[in-house]
């Protein structure tokens, strides 16, 4: 085995069958003192543990709350499927002197990895060959063996032999020390520290509440153990979102963010704001290379245009500098930036556009990098993805051999008409086609999901070499193969900013949608835009456009974006807000099946209206809808609503306006007026049919 002097952490890997594994494995780790905390889905297998460890069980997706914990020993189930971040938190928990045990499946060849339905559009597991690759690969880079698996004819009484724990508690605080002093002194209104695991962030925010009067805020407090552990035991701790109610910060000269980066964009932005206003300085700590997202992308948002003082730590606490456990866990996690080159000149002539074999584990990570540096939320669920997802293509720019861009595209539609209707009803919305389901479960074009589309997922280019055209090229690359391929679109969906809109638009495509909300983690509205390759795409994006522009009389007073600069200005003629068959159709789909409220609210305002201005003639029909005229009077504010109507929430709130629209559309049926209504057909009794 391939030695690590300075490592007392130890990686041991074993493979065989979940039960046999646990089942030696529990009369093995009697012998060595620790708290051997087991993440494993077989949630049954803690019987074979002792009794004293069952409490130390817990599955993957729980992982969070190890978040500012501290053990010694544990078990990581990979057998069933291997998820790279409850691994990586595991790993950044395990004490000096810690052995971690990985338990791999029999046959790694025929694996079907459970973890890829969290990340790959399909209802099935599927198997995993590129990352299996890399993972026998760093194994191998290290030196690690895998124990063999267990045969049905071998003893399973006979103990597995654990390699030996080397405890050092030296520990080198010079780095923290001097850290600490440095923030004591800066005169910045925010103080930003970063580091990756077990440097002793959270530990150095704790000792610096002693010199200055805090209070703290974290994603959750269970996350502030370690924080709590060398705070002033006096220290108030807030949620983010009791904070930020209060609108008050008066009990304090510094508010500490712990692990900010886990707190959503918008929320953080609001904590900054709040403390600005209160004259509170801000110390906001965040991991590096985190599984919640990465430091610098969220850095480069987050603290743009502000006056910030930038700190990192470099050696670990937790662990000895060199840990072998650390260092393989960041390969497997692609961890770390590139070596830099010096930059150079790049003319459109040398740049090169191409496709990825998903199999060059060096280009992947560089990949992934540029990943990291241009999207906030940039995940390991997105290195898995690069490795293994089907429908899944790789696009990268490179000049002079070297990488500047990369593109990822995903194979959207080609959808059967019985899941487009199910999905127009709201009633299904399976994995995969993110705007093409989008388009039909919200913007109502069933079309969008029965053609062929390739939507592009991410694109990024270093900084350096942006402005330069670089990523139209790609894109126009990607549009090149597309249409070769016969694709009848390229969609693409994004949180609107100014940038991000005119760099879509001048790549030719065309806005189709909007999000009535605000995205929770990037604070911005999500779009979606189309450019078109064949007849039938440029007929679609004609319909959707016209549509949009349409409903924008409606949609400006509840979403605030810039649409005048955003949509075409057009003939009031061809802009008529008169209710049409495509209205009552959704008006159908809103009562009697499960059409989202905001995907209907432009119809439910035409409907209003029209209700209005016919209520002298037919007086009866006003009094069909008083709550969503109330609703819509009052700009779409629920809360307004629930309240005066004394509802029970939102969901009575629906359920009530779902009621009067019935009502209402009763009438029509049996007001032979309205079923023709010039040239426009307005009620179809075909299309009322009542959900079973």
């Amino acid at each position: 085995m391939h030695k690590y002097p300075n490592s007392t952490r130890t990686l041991w890997v074993l493979q065989g069958e979940a039960t046999q594994l646990f089942e030696q494995l529990s009369q093995t780790i009697c012998h060595y003192s620790g708290d051997w905390l087991t993440v494993t889905s077989h949630s049954e297998l803690s019987s074979y543990l002792p009794n004293t460890l069952i409490s130390d069980v817990i599955p993957p997706n729980q992982t969070k709350q190890l978040l500012g914990q501290q053990y010694r020993h544990a078990i990581f189930d990979a057998t069933v499927g291997f998820n790279l971040d409850a691994f990586a938190m595991l790993v950044g928990t395990l004490v000096k002197g810690s052995i971690l045990v990985l338990l791999l499946p029999k046959n790694l060849s025929t694996w079907h990895d459970q973890d890829s339905l969290r990340w790959n559009e399909s209802q099935m597991p599927i198997n995993v060959p590129n990352f299996v690759a890399h993972l026998i690969q760093t194994l191998t880079e290290f030196g690690l063996s895998i124990y063999p698996k267990i045969s049905s004819k071998q003893v399973i009484s006979s103990k597995i032999s654990l390699p030996e724990v080397i405890i050092d508690n030296v520990c080198d605080l010079a780095e923290q020390q001097a850290t600490l002093k440095q923030l004591l002194n800066s005169t910045k209104p925010i103080n930003v520290l970063v580091a990756k695991r077990g440097r002793g962030k959270s530990a150095l925010a704790g000792l610096f509440s002693h010199y200055q009067r805090c209070i703290v805020t974290a994603p959750n407090k269970s996350a502030l153990t370690t924080f709590f552990a060398f705070a002033k035991s006096d220290t108030p701790f807030f949620a983010p979102d009791e904070l930020i109610a209060q609108s008050c910060i008066t009990v304090a000269d510094y508010l500490i963010i712990d692990e900010a980066a886990m707190i959503p964009l918008p929320m953080l932005e609001k904590l900054l704001k709040l403390a600005k206003a209160n004259n509170t300085r801000v110390l906001l700590t965040t991991t590096a290379d985190g599984y919640e997202g990465t430091g610098q992308g969220f850095l480069l948002k987050l603290l743009s245009n502000k006056a910030y003082q930038y700190f990192e730590l470099f050696s670990p606490i937790r662990w000895q500098a060199g840990d072998m456990l650390e260092q393989f866990s960041d390969r497997l996690l692609l961890n770390g930036l590139l070596t830099k080159s010096d930059y150079f000149d790049v003319s459109s002539s040398s740049i090169q556009n191409s496709k990825v074999e998903r199999n060059n584990v060096d280009i992947l990570r560089s990949i992934f990098y540029l990943l990291k540096i241009a999207h906030y939320q940039t995940t390991l669920v997105d290195l898995r993805r690069l490795f293994d997802a089907q429908n899944l293509t790789i696009w990268q720019a490179t000049a002079n051999h070297n990488q500047i861009a990369a593109a990822l595209t995903v194979v959207e539609g080609n959808l059967p008409d019985s899941l487009i209707t199910e999905v127009w009803q709201g009633t299904r919305r399976p994995k995969g086609n993110l705007v093409a389901q989008s388009l039909v479960a919200h913007a109502g074009e069933q079309q969008a999901a029965k053609l062929r589309s390739i939507r592009i997922n991410r694109i990024a280019v270093i900084s350096a070499y942006r402005r330069q055209n670089i990523a139209r090229q790609l894109v126009q690359t990607i549009f090149e193969d597309a249409k070769a391929q016969n694709i009848d679109f390229l969609s693409v969906s994004f949180a609107y900013t100014p940038s991000n809109y005119q760099f879509w638009i001048a790549c030719g495509f065309v806005l189709v949608h909007v999000s009535s909300h605000k995205q929770a983690n990037s604070g911005s509205y999500s779009v979606m835009a189309l450019k078109p390759l064949t007849d039938s795409g440029r007929n679609l994006i004609i319909k959707l456009k016209q549509k949009l522009q349409r409903n924008v009389y409606w949609l400006k007073d509840i979403i605030d974006l810039p649409f005048t600069e955003m949509i075409e200005s057009k003939d009031k003629s061809q802009l008529t807000q008169d209710l049409d068959a495509y209205d009552f159709d959704e008006l159908n789909g809103f009562a009697y099946y499960h059409r989202p409220f905001e995907a209907t609210y432009a119809t439910l305002c035409r409907l209003v209206r029209y209700n209005q201005t016919h209520q002298q003639s037919q007086p009866q029909q006003q009094l069909t809808l008083p709550v969503l005229s109330a609703l819509i009077k009052s700009k779409n504010n629920q809360s307004l609503l629930i309240s005066s109507y004394q509802l029970a929430g939102k969901n009575a709130l629906m359920q009530t306006i779902k009621q009067e629209i019935k009502t209402w559309l009763a009438i029509q049926v049996s007001d032979s007026e309205l079923v023709n209504n010039g040239n426009n057909v307005l009620f179809d009794e075909k299309t009322n049919n009542k959900d079973s």
